[in-house]
């Protein structure tokens, strides 16, 4: 049995195994001020009320599934951020590499008074594997209906 040290130890290694380094946040940055910054701003706070804020969003904290899935396949109809319903369509992002969305959703859940997990090249491959049939946006609506995971943590 481990002890009560020895536990806390373990706890501030893995969350310290799974923040995002630096080089991480500047490749998602840099993927961000090329693909999203237009739409979600600098600051993330979107511009209402046509695109949603990243920034304290709901919707980041649910899961990465979402964000990754968002960029393959966009997201449409209405979704409500913060209190704020938005009704508009994000185009699926093109040219990006497993390597960039994994950079991109890790700086977004880093960023903007964001708090999430590192997201990993290998789990962008298995998220695209697992809906590889998709081929339209995805909705709130669809994601609402999605068993409740626990957010990912540092």
């Amino acid at each position: 049995m481990k002890t009560l040290p020895s536990l806390v130890l373990c706890s501030l290694a893995a969350a310290a195994a799974a923040a995002p380094d630096a080089a991480t946040m500047d490749r998602g940055k840099a993927v961000y001020s090329r693909t999203c910054i237009a739409c979600h701003q600098p600051t993330g706070m979107g511009l209402p009320p046509v695109f949603p804020p990243l920034a304290g969003s709901e919707w980041i904290a649910k899961s990465a599934s979402i964000a990754v899935r968002n960029i393959i396949n966009g997201m449409q109809g209405p979704i409500t951020v913060k209190g704020v319903t938005y009704n508009s369509m994000m185009p699926p992002v093109a040219g990006l590499s497993d390597k960039d969305i994994a950079d991109v959703v890790t700086y977004v859940n880093n960023s903007f008074g964001n708090s999430g997990a590192t997201v990993t090249e290998a789990e962008v491959k298995a998220i695209k594997e697992k809906y590889k049939d998709r081929k339209t946006p995805w909705t709130a609506a669809e994601y609402e209906k999605e068993p409740k995971e626990e957010p990912a943590k540092k």
